[in-house]
Formats: C-alpha cells, sequence, structure tokens
C-alpha cells in the first residue's frame, strides 16, 4: 500500500513539473529534422525572415484545444519583412511538424485565427 502511493505521488510530481511549450522551430526539410533554427515563441508575433525553409515544428502548449490555444501564421512570399499576407495557416498548438512552402520569405505568428490575405 505504501508503494502504491508512493507511485502515485511520484508520478503526480512529475506530471506537475511538465511545463508548457511556446517555441516554434523552422527545419530546412519537410519533415522538421534537418537543420532545426533557434526557437522562436509563438506568443511574439514579430517578423521572421526564415528564406527557403521546407517545414515547422509547432509546439505543444500543453492547452489543448481552448481558445487562447489558436494561432495563425502569416506566410508573406515577396519580402523578407512580413508586408502582408499572401497566405495565413490557421492552428491549434498541439506539437505536430507543418509542411512550408519554401518559396515563402518571412512569417509571423499571431494568437487567434487568420485574417483575409491581402498582398
Amino acid at each position: 500500500m505504501k508503494l502504491t502511493i508512493f507511485l502515485l505521488a511520484t508520478v503526480l510530481s512529475m506530471a506537475a513539473n511538465v511545463k508548457a511549450d511556446y517555441y516554434a522551430n523552422f527545419y530546412d526539410d519537410d519533415g522538421c529534422k534537418i537543420n532545426g533554427g533557434e526557437g522562436v515563441s509563438i506568443k511574439n508575433p514579430g517578423c521572421l525572415t526564415e528564406p527557403n525553409r521546407g517545414s515547422v515544428y509547432i509546439p505543444n502548449t500543453g492547452l489543448g484545444t481552448l481558445s487562447d490555444n489558436q494561432f495563425c501564421l502569416v506566410k508573406t512570399h515577396y519580402d523578407g519583412s512580413c508586408s502582408c499576407q499572401n497566405e495565413g495557416y490557421d492552428f491549434t498548438a498541439t506539437g505536430f511538424c507543418a509542411v512550408l512552402d519554401p518559396s515563402y520569405q518571412s512569417y509571423r505568428f499571431i494568437s487567434g485565427g487568420c485574417a483575409s490575405n491581402n498582398c
């Protein structure tokens, strides 16, 4: 009985130490394996110049499908300054690899859903 309680307490304490991950990584290949870049926060709406990237690993925030776990990856073809939106990619941050078109030059993450394309 004491061993069962100890094991249960150990498992619960480890579960309590799991932290949310808000950092995405861009990769050269289409499978999130080759040449991963520095992690970038999906909560930071700043512009990311990441030309010729083949995929991005979207982190698992640990929030499931809650509305505050909805994001948009804004993609811009023609410049590295996020001047407009050629395409928006709506996602829930549950931990997965998303394939990118390498012709995109810049990206930015925004909270909530994507707006209409405006380029």
